[in-house]
């Protein structure tokens, strides 16, 4: 390893610890002090709330980012979780009518006819994000530059293995990683099968019935569709997008929440899904190698930048 990445990873480690030691001790005086002050003053109290924040407010103001995700991965990003959502609410209870907490929700939606009527509405949602990021990927330079490194590759499997190493005691150093980990490599790759699942089975769905109703846009009739598929090919693709919903609920709610936004070290969340950024700790933290790039391409513009300028200083000389 190279000495100055090394001490580097000391120092930010050193930093971050100690970060968290002192916010702990403030956290732990500032608890005793505001018991003391609760029944005297209630003003002073919110004075030191407010102090509080601010600490905390101009700390993150100081902090150095880096972009992450472009405005265009978040706008899908977004699409996708909210269309998800509300799929897995309108969709799950239905699966299990008879619970008790399936009724109450079926319920808020008007009824069974109110519920499906949301769900095709966001399928719609899904069907829109599914193609739209299909045509991101093809036809725009960062789009497919971030596909190439999300595809799986025998570096993944070295990763798995060493950070299992790692979590056992018997590596000491913590896995390196570029843009994406063997974690957010199976995010992607979950999601595209989800979709094509999903997606797939509820076209045939849609057409066996020859009709779907998403929500304010009315019944919208597939009168082809009937004679298309089969009472076989449609009790399949039934239990099939049935399973499959609830395979992904359990997925997004037990892995992709965990590993995001209920992980110790995240909770109570990451912020880069709305803001795109990722602070310089963290970045280092998680994806040293990508940092590593970052810089390394920050000082070869810095260095072309120098020589023009010392060229231009010479010719005017």
């Amino acid at each position: 390893m190279n000495k100055n990445n090394l001490s580097d990873e000391i120092d930010v480690e050193v930093k971050k610890r100690l970060s968290n030691k002192i916010e702990e001790l403030e956290s732990e005086i500032r608890d005793e002090v505001t018991n003391e002050f609760n029944k005297k003053n209630g003003n002073s109290v919110k004075s030191l709330k407010k102090k509080s924040d601010l600490v905390k407010k101009e700390k993150k103001s100081s902090e150095e980012f880096f972009e992450r995700f472009n405005f265009n991965i978040r706008f899908q990003h977004i699409v996708l979780f909210v269309s998800t959502i509300i799929l897995i609410v309108s969709g799950i209870p239905l699966k299990f009518p008879k619970n008790s907490v399936s009724q109450f929700v079926i319920g808020v939606f008007g009824g069974p006819h109110g519920a499906r009527s949301v769900h095709h509405l966001f399928a719609l949602g899904l069907i829109f994000v599914g193609i739209f990021h299909l045509f991101y990927t093809m036809w725009t330079r960062s789009g497919r530059k971030d596909f190439f490194e999300l595809l799986p590759s025998l570096q993944d499997v070295f990763d798995v293995t060493n950070q299992i190493k790692y979590f056992l005691g018997i590596r000491k150093e913590k896995v390196k990683y570029g843009r994406f980990s063997y974690i957010e490599k199976f995010d992607y790759w979950a999601v595209y099968w989800g979709l094509i699942m999903m997606i797939g089975t509820g076209a045939i769905m849609w057409l066996f019935q020859g009709k779907f109703e998403p929500g304010f846009f009315g019944e919208i009739n597939l009168p082809f569709g009937p004679i298309m598929i089969t009472n076989y090919v449609h009790a399949i693709a039934r239990e099939m997008h049935s399973d499959e919903a609830l395979l992904a609920t359990l997925v997004i709610i037990g892995w992709h929440f965990y590993n995001v936004h209920f992980n110790p070290h995240k909770f109570p969340g990451s912020t880069v899904w709305y803001d795109g950024k990722i602070s310089k700790e963290d970045i280092i933290e998680e994806h040293y190698l990508e940092y590593e790039k970052i810089m390394k391409e920050k000082e070869e513009v810095n260095n072309e930048v120098n020589k023009s300028e010392e060229k231009k200083e010479t010719s005017e000389n």
